[in-house]
């Protein structure tokens, strides 16, 4: 945390966003209890969290069956409104694997389904979402056309 106090002086406009994780090996992350004791132990409001869709699902955060209720664990422990970005990915794993293996949309464990659901979460559906797929720039573009296809 004492990286994290420095990185967020006063006077430089950086906000630094931690990133949900897998949850393998001595990983930090893989649960939000952990992020918020990082958050807290800075004491500064300005940090906030990245959730990677592949991560939470592989850490063990049922998105596919119960986004609602993730979202609502990450809102009691974090706080939403420290959510500033989303990472958008599949995953090649099994829920709950902690192996943090990322899928193009809609190829892997999550679904197509689970996507459109997050694009269009009220909750989600305004915070940047950056792809982290495995493609190359034809494969973006027609995954970001794919996403977009799901919004309502």
């Amino acid at each position: 945390s004492a990286a994290l106090r420095q990185a967020l002086a006063p006077g430089y406009p950086v906000t630094v966003l931690l990133e949900t994780m897998a949850g393998k090996g001595s990983e930090v992350g893989g649960r939000f209890e952990e992020l918020k004791a990082i958050l807290d132990a800075t004491g500064d409001d300005t940090l906030g969290v990245c959730l990677d869709t592949c991560h939470v699902y592989d850490g063990g955060y049922d998105i596919v069956n119960d986004l609602n209720g993730v979202l609502r664990e990450f809102d009691r422990v974090i706080g939403l409104h420290r959510l500033k970005a989303l990472h958008l990915n599949d995953s090649k794993n099994p829920f709950a694997s902690h192996k943090d293996r990322h899928e193009r949309i809609g190829k892997g464990s999550l679904g197509l389904e689970t996507f459109r659901h997050i694009v269009n979460h009220p909750a989600l559906r305004d915070k940047p979402m950056i792809l982290e797929t495995p493609n190359e720039l034809p494969g973006y573009q027609a995954e970001i056309a794919l996403l977009r296809s799901l919004e309502s």
